[in-house]
């Protein structure tokens, strides 16, 4: 598994005019984490699978298409984000993708079980 590093230094430059509403995916999740720290959500059973779940379900709904973003960053260790998508998700939904985070960190699933994942997120995406 990949390592997922938590970069506290928001200084780096990202071309003229970056105002700081551009996120790495790091600095996004770990955004994220601290929007939800405080909030009390028992843990999905498989929230990769549900995360999936709900993007194949709905992959037009702006949450889901979220969701597919946040996925792959975790997946693939890529991606930007605007700061102002931190406040994009519900409370459930910010607990889901802390408690993904979590499983990713933790590396109890194999990188095939992640790649499959964002592979069947993707397909159904790509409408």
């Amino acid at each position: 598994m990949p390592d997922i590093e938590v970069n506290n230094d928001t200084t780096i430059a990202r071309g003229p005019g970056h105002s700081g509403e551009l996120l790495s995916g790091t600095e996004f999740l770990e955004g994220l984490r601290h929007v939800v720290g405080f909030v009390v959500h028992p843990p999905a059973a498989d929230p990769l699978a549900l995360v999936v779940e709900r993007i194949v379900k709905a992959p037009a709904v702006s949450q889901s298409r979220l969701l597919l973003r946040i996925l792959i960053a975790l997946v693939h260790t890529r991606g930007e984000f605007r700061r102002a998508e931190i406040a994009a998700l519900d409370a459930a939904t910010l607990a889901l993708v802390i408690h993904l985070m979590d499983l990713r960190i933790a590396g109890t699933r194999s990188e095939r079980e992640w790649a499959d994942a964002a592979k069947a997120a993707e397909a159904a995406s790509a409408w």
